[in-house]
């Protein structure tokens, strides 16, 4: 009981780093997106609020967040994330490879809390898996990013 116990605390900075990790692979499938752009295929946009170009919706969107949310369960099961677009429409494409694990070493400890441990429980990933979707579509590719943020217990922290 006190092993399962201590299994629900972790290192605030293996929680970043798999996020840092999870948000690289999801960006390689917006750029597998913009690869096929590139060689003239179209690419498949829709949009949330009809005829709304700010609520643009596309494949790289879906499949971005569905990398990342399924990489980040895998390796954090019982993690609250919460992705920008519908769950059940982000699902990973059936082209992508599992990579293996995630990475928990791309985000140093030291002054700014990383090394801090929190409960599994209190933390809330959320992802914005291409921001910017509308200038994604428009072609302005330097003002698309992926966000990740975290929270714990409700409190914006990374």
């Amino acid at each position: 009981l006190a092993a399962q116990g201590r299994a629900d605390w972790v290192l605030l900075k293996d929680v970043l780093s798999t996020c840092v990790d999870a948000c690289q692979r999801g960006m390689q499938e917006i750029r597998k997106v913009q690869a096929r752009r590139d060689a003239g295929l179209s690419l498949e946009v829709s949009h949330k609020a009809e005829n709304d170009p700010r609520s643009a919706l596309t494949e790289a969107d879906l499949a971005a967040q569905g990398v990342i949310l399924t990489a980040l369960r895998a390796r954090w099961p019982g993690l609250s994330i919460v992705g920008e677009e519908e769950e059940a429409d982000a699902v990973p494409p059936p082209h992508v490879q599992d990579e293996g694990p995630l990475r928990e070493d791309m985000v140093e400890g030291g002054p700014g809390g990383c090394e801090l441990r929190v409960r599994l429980q209190n933390l809330t990933v959320f992802i914005d898996p291409v921001d910017g979707t509308r200038e994604f579509v428009e072609g302005r590719l330097g003002n698309v990013q992926t966000l990740v943020g975290i929270a714990h217990r409700g409190r914006a922290i990374a």
